[in-house]
């Protein structure tokens, strides 16, 4: 009975103390337990025509530092109507990653989407993953243009509410039906049809005015013919203004309703991180000190003394603490054919942390400064709901840029989470884990009956793309269950569990449970604008460069003649091939299924039978292969994984190969050369050929991280070719310890190039933000 009443009592305190926090703790307490995380993606570039690749490093962010607490990034590339195209999931390590999407030669001219999100980002808000548009220059798009619209004109009154009887700051954004902004002027008139006062925008469609609402009457803006609504004003409430000085903020309220409309305390927080309270003196002024604080969006929430908000506004603190300092010498600048070009890049003082380069011929970029880059969408864009139009600009020099900034936050909600929830407890739990790289997890069980393996050790052998070998012993528990946690491997790849008692192993079958990694997550579309380029000379040249890429791929195999049933090519690549290998223009496939081989291997009976394609077979060994097209070295892939030599493929019985393609340039290849792509028959007949005591199960790792291809002409090429890359070099692993202060870069110059532009990026160990862009000519 005692026992009862002691905790009945305890429950009570409990449940007062919950009752008893304020606005600020209950956040605080949330914060703790769900961080917000963040991803930004440094792209070597922002035009891309089809059939190259997008290069890409990743940085992970959260509460302005580094964030370790992510082990996998999904990279989805989208079109215009949020369709999947293709998609990439890379391991994480200590907050960073790189990799490359590849962009089918088959797509069409337009804007696309690059969407990158984890897990833990899941667990908040989808409407802030990270996104950015890319234009790509490919087929004529069979879609027509969309036209924008009539313009949208809204409304957003300082602080939340429109109030009677004083000056109230209303703040405007006009954009047309795309999203994008419209800079326009009007007027403002009463219901009676008296003008108040003109407007006009200052940055980008937004802009501000001033006015005393009048109680019962209406108000609404006049812009080319059409009737735009102010909100109604209310009699009740709170009006709020806010202006910056040198330390902070300055703010000023107006009450009117009485003490439940009367503010009594300010709580200030940044990314769900209370970052102050302070209460509010009686005369309904008073000042916020930020010059202490992180720079970033600041969300300023006053209070009653019953802890309900009345009024709210954001507000950008920009202290510049986050900037690393460093500048781009030129060392040596070369810019005729194939000469090779030293730069570096020095820093003021020493520095720890990891960075990113990109240098690429700038006829091929965008005139002027990115749109976007990592302090705008790291600082900015992540913390704000709906579209910045380039946002980048705000953090430049430009004498409006400060201004315009907040025009931002004021024409911008936020939309996290709302102070009901933080009243009534009713925050969101985290619903999504770090997967801690892949999981392999299943049943076993003797084969051809249902008795489980259960309480014995399985040998685990996975087999990865690079032809590496990894093995490991896990222990099955009493039904056969299994687990393997923290696996890297990377592409599609073969495991092979079997029994470890030599000739008394039993024979065994593996069921998996579910992908751990290539789950899929109900992701809102994305509502972004797209990424409109005027600049004719830049169409043209992107547009030229593709028409030169499909050119110079040639065409292939228009003599040969295979025997047998001959699949579709859409059969073909449904069943066999993935996005990357199918739909290339220029490639053609060698349909196997159905016909009898006697060749001793694949290599073998190639040999002779496709034009252009040279066989060599080095010395004795039978599985010594070399393969050349138009005497460029070949690229092999078995069942998609690149092979470093033939050994492999040439141990596979011709017999149980089912298609062969031939691409006479590749991007998915070295220095997109030619490539051969073999597939083995699929199905239970493979397995059942292999007359083995254990199983063997296909299984999809992370995606292969490419090495960018960046020529080295201190001694002239082997095969003569008209070198037009975009970029000229990409550097995504760049790491700096503290006795470093400097990060060379050293590449040769393309055919063509006369203009360079250098973009470097990065994160220090304590959170601070490298942003260098520079043209040299």
């Amino acid at each position: 009975m005692q026992r009862n009443i002691l905790f009945a009592c305890l429950f009570l305190l409990y449940f007062v103390s919950l009752k008893a926090q304020t606005p600020d703790e209950k956040l605080e307490a949330w914060h703790q337990e769900n961080p917000i995380e963040k991803v930004y993606l440094h792209l070597d570039r922002q035009d891309y025509f089809a059939g190259q690749t997008c290069w890409f490093k990743s940085y992970f962010i959260s509460d302005f530092q580094p964030s370790a607490r992510n082990s996998t990034l999904f990279v989805e590339l989208l079109n215009t109507t949020g369709e999947l195209i293709n998609k990439k999931v890379l391991p994480v390590f200590n907050g960073i990653t790189y990799g490359q999407i590849d962009l089918p030669d088959t797509l069409s001219t337009g804007t696309y989407q690059l969407r990158a999100y984890s897990p833990l980002m899941l667990n908040h808000d989808k409407d802030f993953l990270y996104s950015t548009a890319i234009r790509l220059y490919g087929k004529s798009s069979k879609n027509k243009p969309t036209v924008a619209g009539n313009v949208q004109l809204r409304f957003f009154p300082e602080g939340g509410i429109l109030l009677t009887g004083v000056e109230n700051t209303v703040a405007f954004k006009a954009t047309n039906t795309s999203g994008l902004p419209v800079n326009f002027k009007a007027l403002i008139k009463d219901d009676s049809g008296n003008t108040i006062t003109p407007i006009k925008s200052m940055h980008d469609g937004m802009g501000k005015f001033a006015f005393t609402p009048i109680e019962g009457r209406t108000y609404v803006a006049l812009l080319d013919g059409r009737e735009f609504p102010l909100p109604e004003a209310s009699r009740e409430g709170v009006a709020l203004q806010i202006s910056q000085n040198e330390k902070g903020f300055l703010y000023q309220l107006q009450s009117a309703g009485g003490d439940r409309f009367r503010p009594v305390y300010v709580i200030g927080q940044m990314q769900h991180k209370v970052v102050f309270k302070q209460a509010i003196d009686a005369s309904l002024k008073g000042s916020i000190a930020t010059d202490k604080l992180p720079s970033g969006v600041l969300q300023c929430t006053f209070f009653n003394k019953d802890g309900i908000p009345l009024a709210e506004r954001l507000v950008f603190i920009d202290n510049q603490e986050y900037l690393v300092k460093a500048s781009l010498q030129k060392e040596k600048i070369d810019l005729r054919p194939r000469r090779k070009n030293e730069l570096s890049i020095h820093f003021a003082e020493p520095v720890e942390g990891n960075f990113s380069v990109a240098v690429t011929d700038n006829d091929f970029n965008e005139p002027g400064l990115r749109k976007e880059n990592i302090i705008s969408s790291l600082l900015l864009t992540s913390d704000i709901p709906g579209y910045v139009h380039h946002p980048a600009f705000y953090f430049s020099n430009h004498p409006a840029a400060k201004d315009a900034l907040d025009l931002v936050m004021l024409t911008n909600g936020w939309r996290r989470f709302t102070w009901k929830q933080v009243a009534d407890n009713n925050l969101p739990k985290p619903q999504y884990n770090d997967p801690g790289y892949i999981s392999l997890s299943g049943k076993v069980n003797v084969r051809g009956s249902k008795k489980s393996f259960a309480d014995r050790d399985l040998l685990v052998w996975v087999a990865t793309s690079d032809s590496g070998r990894a093995l490991q012993m896990v222990k099955t528990d009493a039904e056969g269950r299994f687990k393997m946690d923290s696996v890297v491997f990377f592409d599609k790849a073969k495991i092979l569990f079997t029994d470890v008692m030599g000739k008394k192993s039993q024979f065994i079958t593996v069921q998996l449970n579910t992908d751990s990694l290539y789950q899929s997550y109900n992701l809102p579309l994305l509502q972004r604008p797209p990424a409109v380029n005027t600049n004719t000379s830049l169409i043209n040249n992107m547009q030229q460069a593709f028409n030169s890429y499909t050119r110079g791929s040639g065409t292939l195999l228009d003599n040969v003649y295979i025997e047998g049933r001959r699949l579709t090519l859409e059969e073909l690549e449904k069943k066999y091939m993935s996005a990357l290998f199918a739909g290339n223009l220029n490639a053609r496939t060698i349909n196997l299924t159905g016909q009898f081989i006697p060749q001793f291997n694949i290599f073998e009976w190639l040999m002779g039978r496709v034009p252009n394609l040279i066989v060599q077979r080095n010395g004795q060994f039978m599985d010594n292969y070399r393969l050349f097209f138009r005497r460029q070295p070949v690229q092999l892939f078995l069942d998609e994984m690149p092979m470093q030599d033939a050994s492999i493929i040439s141990t596979i019985p011709a017999n149980q190969i089912a298609l062969i393609k031939i691409f006479p340039q590749f991007i998915g290849a070295r220095g997109n050369g030619p490539a051969v792509a073999i597939y083995t028959k699929r199905g239970e007949d493979l397995n059942e050929a292999i007359e083995s005591t254990g199983d063997i199960v296909d299984y999809d790792g992370y995606s292969i991280i490419k090495e960018f291809y960046s020529p080295d002409y201190s001694t002239p090429p082997e095969v003569n070719y008209v070198d037009h890359r975009l970029t000229l070099t990409w550097m995504p692993e760049v790491g700096i310890g503290g006795a470093s202060s400097s990060i060379p870069i050293h590449f040769y110059n393309t055919d063509r190039t006369k203009k360079l532009k250098v973009v470097a990026e990065g994160v220090t160990h304590d959170g601070k933000l490298l942003m260098l862009e520079e043209t040299i000519e």
